[in-house]
């Protein structure tokens, strides 16, 4: 019995739409505002640190492509010419 009444209680979940008051979405707001000021610092530094392995990825990773273009256009070349 006690596994039927949990298993009823356990249905697919429901969007709830909320409704903020100006006045709560202010609230909402500043609290907001000051966790992300908080962090900031934080995210800025670990952004400056690994800045430069970031950029040594995207680079890598653009020129990997770039030569992977080249390769498939080099092997057309032959086709494109009549060679």
């Amino acid at each position: 019995m006690l596994a039927a009444l949990l298993s009823s209680a356990c249905g697919p979940d429901e969007a709830v739409r909320v409704q903020l008051t100006p006045d709560q979405r202010d609230t909402f707001h500043a609290i907001a505002s000051r966790r992300i000021d908080s962090l900031r610092p934080l995210l800025d530094s670990i952004c400056t640190i690994t800045f430069e392995d970031r950029v040594a990825a995207a680079t890598d990773s653009i020129v990997q492509r770039r030569l992977e273009e080249e390769t498939r256009l080099r092997a057309r070349l032959p086709q494109i010419t009549g060679q």
